[in-house]
């Protein structure tokens, strides 16, 4: 019977295991073109370890390679490393290329940011200050000098609202617009950005643009546009403003008259009044602004352009029962007898 021997399993040692990772490391040189090798351990998301000691040792034989150190400052923060060497990122950051200058900004804000969420969930609340400071000064370098591309626009602005930077969230949120001019949402942000910051033309202009998109909430956008009006603009500016726009429609000549009451121009409010009545086709429109501008007139003890007004229309308005009651009690109450005494008269012989 042959017997089986059992043999030892052979461990290698640590200088073993060195040795041969460095030699497997130059055959991976030596056999796969430097691009194509880069490309396989920036596109590795699983083991950033093995990346990194790739990379020292490719760094090796040309240790001034700006694409290299870059990689390495890119799997180093993936691995979540803190000893990382911040003299390799301040090289890059000082780089004559300009993607890569731009990419060495990305990686140093993500470092700060990463700092700032440490300390904030460690609850280390008296370094917070300067830690947001930091983090927010890189980033206004980005952005100030358009360290970034065009696929980097929408993340820079989640982290703009991350910050509460209410400056670049709009000067990029512009540039999303750029590609996304119909975006009823992004037009609504843009548009409270702006007018946070006292950019009122071109709130007004973002509003214009939902109230022709967004046409179930017209009359939301035309609301905001005319509180905007009234309370950025000088007293003179808004009514250009709003005269201008009265010549549009029906609702901003109600606006109109709205700012002349506010600010008590009753005149040119009654003058607002009878232009919609000549201009309208309809009987019962015609005589609500007709009484309206009547009111108005008393309202402002102008008691005499009141009757004038009436006496002007009451011959149009007569055969509607309502008016006749409604002019014989303004005569009364306003002391016009003659004019009351005229006008029983006249609603006598109508009854005969």
């Amino acid at each position: 019977m042959q017997t089986v021997q059992s043999k030892k399993p052979y461990v290698a040692t640590y200088k073993e295991i060195i040795i041969g990772f460095t030699s497997f490391c130059l055959v991976l040189i030596l056999l796969y073109p430097e691009d194509m090798l880069q490309e396989q351990i920036l596109s590795e998301s699983t083991n950033y370890d093995l990346s990194i000691l790739y990379l020292h040792n490719m760094l090796k034989r040309d240790p001034h390679n700006e694409t290299l150190l870059l990689a390495l400052a890119q799997q180093s923060i993936k691995a979540n490393k803190k000893d990382f060497d911040y003299k390799v990122l301040e090289l890059l950051k000082n780089s004559k290329k300009q993607d890569i200058k731009s990419q060495a900004y990305m990686l140093n804000y993500e470092i700060a940011k990463q700092n700032y969420i440490y300390l904030k969930t460690h609850k280390q609340y008296k370094k917070l200050p300067q830690a947001y400071k930091e983090t927010h000064r890189i980033f206004n370098t980005i952005i100030s000098n358009h360290y970034y591309t065009q696929k980097d626009i929408s993340k820079l602005y989640q982290e703009a609202v991350f910050l509460q930077d209410t400056k670049n969230q709009y000067i990029l949120l512009k540039q999303i617009l750029q590609n996304e001019p119909k975006n009823k949402k992004h037009l609504q942000s843009a548009y409270y950005l702006a007018y946070k910051l006292h950019k009122y033309d071109e709130a007004l202009a973002y509003l214009d643009t939902l109230s022709g998109l967004d046409t179930e909430n017209k009359h939301k956008w035309y609301d905001e546009k005319y509180y905007i009006i009234v309370k950025a603009y000088s007293l003179g500016e808004a009514e250009f403003r709003l005269k201008k726009e009265a010549k549009r429609s029906q609702y901003w000549q109600k606006r109109l008259i709205s700012f002349y009451l506010d600010h008590k121009q009753y005149k040119k409010a009654v003058k607002i009044y009878i232009q919609m009545l000549q201009k309208s086709s309809s009987f019962q429109q015609k005589k609500s602004l007709w009484m309206q501008a009547i009111q108005t007139l008393k309202d402002a003890n102008n008691d005499q352009d009141a009757l004038k007004l009436a006496h002007t229309y009451e011959n149009y308005f007569f055969r509607d029962k309502t008016i006749r009651v409604y002019l014989l009690k303004l005569y009364l109450a306003l002391n016009d007898l003659q004019s009351a005494h005229k006008l029983s008269k006249k609603i006598l012989n109508l009854q005969r």
